[in-house]
């Protein structure tokens, strides 16, 4: 992992560089004056003398996906290095960009004895990672990821002391795994801290937004930053489980691109027929998003690989966030609302334009797990002056793995096939058959209860209305939809949630206002 900076002071030439997967970050402004380059959106932010002018074609992808995937970033005049890249800059040749390292292409070609192999790779990974000159921890949700990386340290040497989550408030069982780590720290003799989460949140949303630096609506933020803040407090290093899904084909999503395909072969009349029978469908009582995910995985979809997957990432379909902006913003050139389909494409054609779980491990890899998950584990632990390390994405054992074929990965129905028959010598078989739950809290029932107060506040329609970006009336629409569960709306309320914290802190503040007046220093 890395992001650094070379000048050549006998040819007058600039070379930035980012890792292959963007666990680093790196933003980069120009002008007239010059090149300006940070690992922080708030170094250039609050120095160049620029006009901070918000890109709302990047706001509206943030809107539809949780965050901004590169190059693009809130302000029209910085911009992220895409990881892979490097670039170069001459004051008289201006800037230009190379893309240096690229995922493997697919492969029908397989190693004997796979699953031995996978275990040998893994274990060579977390070895590799483990080497410091510090104290190391580690992450533990009770996942299959993290649970993998903490069987494997283990085995190489003695147990770790490991931290994971215990949620309290609404919805907490839904959402707990405690039992699972618990089982796992028990057979490997791992000493465990257990890390209270608790839905009284209001006073870390600021400072949560300042360090992810964007607006960032993976609901995850919060537990990160209590388990990077008490880890943080004994050690400056810890491993982490991250990148296994993507590796591994452990989404939902995953195993619906391969069905998908079937899907979109149907007839558009009776595609649509069926989504709207679907939408009339309610959320259960207890919170569940199972809903809300059949209703995206049906919406009518076109059959392309990169807009499908795209949908069934969609918070806000692209009808509902026409309604949400303001007229004053449409009439104001707003956003097209196909940032997001326009990049997927994009990245799309980059990987050859392949169908299926190839295309969408890919399509995760260049936005997902870069912009989203990657960027918030590092910079809300690097607050807390914690590194991460995240052995899953070393790039030696993602190019072993990522070109293996589709059916080794998933099949009749099933996550991380390979992954889970690799692993059954070393998990309790309970982690080997236990939901997907993700490293989140109970969220949508947390906005329901604990902080409605904090959310019919921050969108209150007198503040949405000074702001001039969205239409009151349909921001109270979604949160009484909320509130009733005639619709789970937790998606696009977090991110209004986020965004709306995350523009006082970076616009509204005084001291985001004093750097409007700011120019270089000298």
């Amino acid at each position: 992992m890395f992001a650094f900076a070379i000048w050549d002071a006998t040819t007058q030439t600039l070379l930035l560089a980012r890792d292959r997967f963007g666990i680093k970050p790196l933003y980069v402004a120009e002008g007239p004056w010059g090149i300006a380059f940070a690992s922080e959106l708030k170094a250039l932010h609050e120095t160049l003398p620029t006009e901070r002018v918000l890109d709302w074609e990047a706001l509206d992808m943030y809107l539809q996906l949780g965050y901004i995937p590169a190059p693009r970033t809130p302000f029209r005049d910085i911009r992220k290095l895409e990881p892979g890249h490097t670039a170069t800059w001459h004051r008289s040749r201006g800037f230009a960009t190379r893309q240096y390292w690229d995922l493997p292409p697919p492969s029908e070609r397989r190693p004997d004895d796979l699953e031995a192999q996978v275990l040998q790779w893994l274990d060579e990974a977390v070895r590799a990672h483990l080497v410091s000159d510090v104290p190391v921890a580690a992450f533990l949700s009770g996942g299959l990821d993290s649970s993998a990386v903490v069987a494997s340290w283990a085995l190489a040497s003695e147990a770790p002391h490991a931290y994971t989550a215990r949620y309290f408030g609404s919805g907490a069982a839904g959402a707990d795994e405690t039992g699972l780590a618990r089982r796992l720290a028990s057979r490997y003799g791992v000493k465990l801290t257990e890390v209270d989460v608790h839905p009284q949140v209001r006073d870390l949303l600021e400072p949560i937004a300042r360090a992810l630096d964007e607006p960032h609506a993976d609901e995850s933020a919060v537990p990160t930053w209590l388990l990077s803040r008490a880890v943080g407090a004994s050690y400056k290093v810890a491993l982490t489980g991250i990148g296994g899904d993507e590796l591994f084909a452990g989404y939902r999503r995953h195993i619906g691109m391969l069905m998908g395909e079937h899907y979109a072969r149907l007839p558009g009349a009776v595609q649509r027929g069926v989504s709207t029978l679907a939408n009339l469908l309610r959320e259960p009582r207890g919170g569940s998003l199972a809903i809300d995910r059949l209703k995206r995985f049906l919406r009518p979809g076109s059959g392309a690989a990169p807009d499908r997957f795209l949908g069934y990432l969609t918070r806000c379909p692209d009808a509902e966030r026409r309604r949400l902006y303001s007229a004053d913003l449409r009439d104001g050139g707003g956003p097209s609302g196909a940032a997001a389909r326009l990049r997927f494409q994009e990245l799309h054609q980059r990987h050859g334009a392949r169908a299926g779980l190839s295309a969408a491990l890919y399509l995760d890899y260049k936005t997902f797990l870069s912009d989203d998950v990657l960027a918030l584990s590092d910079r809300i632990a690097m607050a807390h002056s914690l590194e991460i390390r995240v052995p899953f994405v070393d790039h030696e054992f993602v190019e072993r793995v990522f070109p293996l074929p589709d059916h080794v990965k998933i099949g009749a129905g099933q996550n991380k096939r390979l992954l889970k028959r690799a692993l059954r010598g070393r998990l309790p078989p309970e982690h080997l058959r236990a939901p997907k739950r993700g490293f989140v809290g109970p969220t949508a029932e947390w906005l329901r209860h604990e902080l409605r107060d904090v959310i019919e506040d921050e969108l209150a329609a007198s503040r949405v209305r000074r702001l001039g970006y969205f239409d009151p009336a349909v921001v109270r629409g979604l949160l009484d939809d909320h509130f009733a569960r005639r619709h789970n709306r937790e998606g696009i309320l977090w991110a209004l949630l986020c965004f709306s914290i995350w523009h006082r802190v970076y616009l509204e503040s005084p001291a985001a206002v004093a750097s409007h007046c700011q120019g270089l220093p000298t």
